[in-house]
């Protein structure tokens, strides 16, 4: 089988390991910080992934990534923190999460314009 002389050049191995991009229709049904991280567990790229390996690749600790992905929003349960998204995403190969956070932010910034110009009228 003969390469493509672009395929050399640029390597699709380098953008299939970069973590994918969430359709936004899927976005749209995360309301909460715990709903996104459950869809990017959902979504992730090895479908046979355990805690335990997505904690060894992620640096976490094992006994508290199972609270992460818990389909139960009880109070006890640990949120994934902040310093971890990346790594996280980088195992899953998504980036749900971080896309919930840029949509939230847009969305405060959004109310914020309003709410100056409804100060300013």
């Amino acid at each position: 089988m003969q390469e493509h002389p672009l395929q050399r050049e640029f390597p699709l191995l380098a953008r299939m390991e970069a973590p994918a991009v969430v359709p936004v229709e899927l976005m749209r049904t995360v309301k909460t910080y715990r709903q996104a991280c459950r869809l990017a567990w959902q979504l992730r790229r090895v479908r046979n992934l355990t805690f335990r390996q997505l904690a060894a690749e992620a640096g976490l600790v094992y006994q508290h990534v199972g609270d992460y992905f818990n389909e139960d929003d009880r109070p006890m349960r640990r949120d994934l923190p902040g310093d971890a998204v990346q790594a996280i995403e980088a195992v899953l190969g998504n980036t749900a999460i971080s896309q919930w956070h840029a949509g939230r932010a847009q969305l405060t910034v959004l109310e914020e314009m309003q709410a100056t110009r409804r100060a300013a009228a």
